[in-house]
């Protein structure tokens, strides 16, 4: 099985890093709540200076440090240093600290590497290796009529609310909507899914019209958790719907979690990624619960 590297995209790795970075100084720290606190976008170190207790040369090099890692923004103005926020740190931003302030949770934190790194070790644990297995929508014997489709026109999908693919795959799997709510593990669950005749516990996220563009990590949820979430629970086969492309990284972030389940769990779990052309042949396939 190939295991595909990852290293700078993945949120969790991206999250890990910079809790270690922080932890590692505390003149990293104190600089990067310094510039992370409050509204002001863009801020030189003598800004910072109020914030910093024991401001320094080294207030400058941990400045530095932290453009350097990727985890603040950095523009010169007349010969004037400014660093800014990035999206990412400043949605993660207690998440980071939290962990950065706990040696044993950061050690132990999930991400993709280690938990590469952690199936070649737990190979030697279980009778048979894990098992992770990547299907297209052909492969699932609920949407088997999309195997007569061999393309689609998806242009009408982009507008497409959300709730309306919800209801569509529901109805092909003649399974009852649920309710939306924050937090959730799934947007459906679904124990009625049939694949290679049987039926299997399914787990599907959907990312609608508000996802614009390509589905990439950071807009898999408001903390870019939301594979992590998906492979939570009982499932065995997991799906990522979007209505245009979906990144590579995704993929592999998908694939990593499901290496993790099935090590957990000594079961072949399955995941499965419908982009915009799957999506739209799965809606010529089935017309009518699309409506």
């Amino acid at each position: 099985m190939t295991i595909v590297s990852d290293t700078s995209a993945n949120a969790d790795e991206k999250i890990e890093r910079a809790a270690r970075v922080l932890r590692a100084s505390k003149q990293c720290k104190e600089t990067y709540v310094a510039i992370y606190k409050g509204k002001k976008a863009w801020k030189t170190v003598e800004d910072i200076r109020g914030s910093v207790s024991n401001f320094n040369v080294n207030t400058y090099k941990a400045a530095a440090k932290l453009y350097s890692e990727d985890i603040v923004e950095k523009k010169v103005i007349k010969g004037v240093i400014y660093y800014g926020k990035k999206d990412f740190y400043a949605h993660n931003r207690q998440r980071i600290l939290s962990l950065s302030a706990n040696g044993v949770r950061l050690k132990s934190y999930p991400t993709k590497r280690k938990h590469a790194s952690q199936t070649i070790i737990k190979n030697y644990a279980f009778r048979s290796r894990p098992q992770a297995e990547m299907l297209t929508v052909d492969d699932i014997d609920s949407f088997k009529a999309v195997r007569k489709i061999a393309s689609a026109d998806a242009s009408s999908l982009k507008d497409m609310p959300e709730r309306r693919v919800n209801r569509a795959i529901c109805t092909i799997a003649n399974q009852s909507e649920k309710k939306d709510w924050g937090g959730e593990r799934n947007d459906i669950y679904t124990n009625n899914l049939i694949f290679k005749g049987k039926r299997k516990a399914a787990a599907f996220a959907l990312k609608g019209k508000a996802t614009k563009g390509i589905l990439t990590p950071n807009k898999m949820g408001k903390k870019a958790d939301q594979v992590q979430r998906l492979f939570e629970g009982t499932a065995e086969i997991h799906v990522v719907v979007h209505h245009s492309d979906i990144d590579e990284r995704v993929l592999d972030q998908m694939q990593a979690q499901a290496i993790n389940k099935s090590v957990a769990t000594g079961k072949k779990i399955f995941y499965c990624p419908v982009d915009g052309k799957d999506l739209g042949r799965l809606q010529a396939a089935y017309p009518k619960a699309f409506q």
